[in-house]
């Protein structure tokens, strides 16, 4: 009963703050994908509320879950495109961006978050996951994403605006700095890209765009790295 007081509340936040046709769009898709998913990542949550040692709140959005129809829609190309299967969730919150992508065929999936009770959820949902797919090995790791080792092997990311320009950027220069060591295509799965100016700094071409009811839009980027780059 709590949950679907809560879906009503998300409801009318919407409805008043947009328009009715969004509203019933967003709670149609996050009543179907978190039955759908066996997950419990819906509603958001106020960084200040929570326990984060390291990091600047200011630079950061408070948690809210990115819609599953676009969340599909670039799962869906991505497997499309290529045989990536490492998934990185920068800022993953509760992790239903995790959980899906293993359902798309990723086996090796990271997520970042700095706030302790968001990293938290996010295990106790890909607990359930993999329960499906044991072949998934999965680690959520609660610092601060600009602290975060990125590894040679991961080559797709995601983020639904968790941060500022400015710590995208940082972040952009560390994968710079990766890709000299261990060259290869590095690919953004961008959704509701607030920012992606600033990937087109870095000269990242963006290969598909999905877009629904003028507020829902989610692009996938690429950018090839090869030796001498």
């Amino acid at each position: 009963m709590r949950k679907w007081i809560d879906y009503i509340k998300m409801f009318w936040y919407f409805a008043v703050n947009w328009n009715l046709q969004l509203a019933i769009f967003i709670i149609f898709h996050e009543i179907r994908g978190e039955k759908k998913y066996n997950l419990n990542t819906s509603f958001p949550a106020e960084l200040a509320k929570l326990s984060i040692n390291e990091g600047d709140i200011s630079r950061s959005s408070r948690y809210e879950a990115v819609n599953f129809y676009i969340l599909e829609a670039l799962l869906q190309r991505i497997t499309e495109i290529g045989e990536c299967r490492t998934f990185t969730d920068l800022g993953c919150g509760k992790g239903r961006a995790m959980a899906v992508a293993a359902h798309y065929g990723f086996t090796t999936i990271r997520g970042v978050d700095f706030a302790k009770e968001l990293c938290m959820s996010a295990e106790e949902n890909m607990r359930k996951v993999i329960q499906f797919f044991p072949s998934v090995q999965y680690k959520v790791i609660c610092e601060n994403v600009l602290k975060y080792t990125i590894q040679s092997n991961e080559s797709v990311y995601f983020l639904f605006n968790p941060f500022d320009d400015t710590t995208i950027r940082q972040f952009l220069k560390k994968i710079e700095n990766s890709v000299q060591q261990h060259p290869r295509t590095i690919y953004f799965l961008y959704a509701s890209p607030k920012h992606i100016e600033v990937f087109f700094e870095f000269e990242y071409e963006p290969i598909y765009r999905k877009r629904k009811l003028k507020w829902l839009d989610g692009v996938i980027l690429k950018k090839e790295f090869s030796t001498g780059n």
